[in-house]
Parts: C-alpha cells; sequence; structure tokens
C-alpha cells in the first residue's frame, strides 16, 4: 500500500497505540519513500485544553464512523508496514486546519527555542 498525503489509513503499532486506529497521512510522497512516513492521530475523546486539535465529523469521504479529533500535537512517524488499509480521505477544509494548527504549534516552539538561544547567549 502506497499511502498518500490527506489519507486516512488504519494504523496499528506506532507511538501511541499498538491496536489499529485511524491516522492522518501527513508527509508528500514524492519528496520522501523511505520506510517510515509521518501521521497525525485520531482520537474520539476531545481534549478541551489542547487548543490546536482540529474537528472531523464523519463522512462518507473520510470514512470515519464518529466524530474524532485530529492530534496535531502528536504529529509523529511511523513505519510504514504499520498501515494495514485505507478508510477515507480528508475534507479539505479540513486538511488546511490542520495545516494551520501545525503551523501555529510550530511558531510556539520557535519562539520558546529563541528564548532559550538568547539566555544561553547571555543576552
Amino acid at each position: 500500500m502506497k499511502p498518500v498525503f490527506g489519507e486516512i489509513v488504519l494504523a496499528a503499532g506506532g507511538i501511541y497505540s499498538s491496536k489499529p486506529r485511524p491516522v492522518l497521512v501527513f508527509q508528500n510522497q514524492e519528496v520522501f519513500t523511505g520506510e517510515s512516513i509521518l501521521v497525525i492521530p485520531l482520537t474520539s475523546v476531545n481534549n478541551p485544553e489542547i487548543q490546536v486539535r482540529v474537528a472531523v465529523k464523519p463522512s462518507g469521504q473520510n470514512g470515519l464512523d464518529r466524530d474524532c479529533y485530529l492530534e496535531v500535537d502528536k504529529l509523529s512517524a511511523i513505519k510504514r508496514v504499520c498501515i494495514s488499509e485505507s478508510i477515507g480521505v480528508l475534507e479539505a477544509e479540513a486538511l488546511l486546519k490542520v495545516q494551520e494548527m501545525l503551523s501555529v504549534l510550530l511558531k510556539q516552539e520557535q519562539g520558546r527555542k529563541g528564548k532559550t538561544d538568547k539566555s544561553k547567549s547571555g543576552k
């Protein structure tokens, strides 16, 4: 199976789950085709304290069977062999929201890094 960017697939054996669960493929396959792949896990449990999660309603296009939340804060790499099957494709609007939340998350991390670097240099 060759998963593509924006596809929702079932995966097991990753960092956050040993049983099969839906994940969003978030990697351009034309750029990197190694043994691992970047994914964003989905959960049915909302945690309102984490503001970078994206709500996804079930649809015929995405293949989900209940309301879910993309755990953008848990972007991680898994081995491609952990992927068992495709269940659908994330809607374009939700995919744009994921990209926006990832940008927010990375900018926050860059801000912290900048503060740490300044404190180390004594400035």
